[in-house]
């Protein structure tokens, strides 16, 4: 298999769905993170400001996660090449993992203002 990304790991994942050799457990796994990041039913909810899209930051990786590592092997090799998985990838987990932590703080903070999120209506003048 021709080298591939790191940026490709979430297409080569979807493909996953439409390969035969893939368990349905891997499918439906990945099917359920889907379903949650498009559906407006959410654990914590997005008017929430901030708060409501730290479950889709949480959930949806780890159901993408989940899925992968139920993969047979032949078809993990497929989706993250090893020419992907050596040594870089821990520092690449420790860059997204402080790059995750700097958005959560983030969002809990430019979050918790006291700002009101209703439209604004314009002021008609008579």
């Amino acid at each position: 298999m021709a080298k591939t990304s790191a940026w490709m790991i979430v297409p080569n994942l979807l493909r996953t769905l439409m390969r035969g050799d893939v368990p349905l457990k891997s499918k439906l796994i990945l099917l359920a993170g889907l379903v949650y990041l498009i559906s407006p039913i959410d654990l914590l909810p997005d008017v929430i400001f901030g708060f409501g899209w730290l479950d889709d930051l949480v959930i949806v990786p780890l159901l993408g996660w989940l899925s992968y590592r139920s993969l047979p092997a032949p078809v993990q090799h497929d989706v993250v090449p090893e020419a992907d998985a050596g040594e870089n990838t821990s520092r690449r987990t420790v860059l997204y993992m402080v790059v995750l932590l700097v958005a959560v703080v983030l969002v809990i903070l430019l979050g918790s203002g006291e700002g009101d999120l209703a439209p604004v209506s314009p002021v008609l003048s008579q």
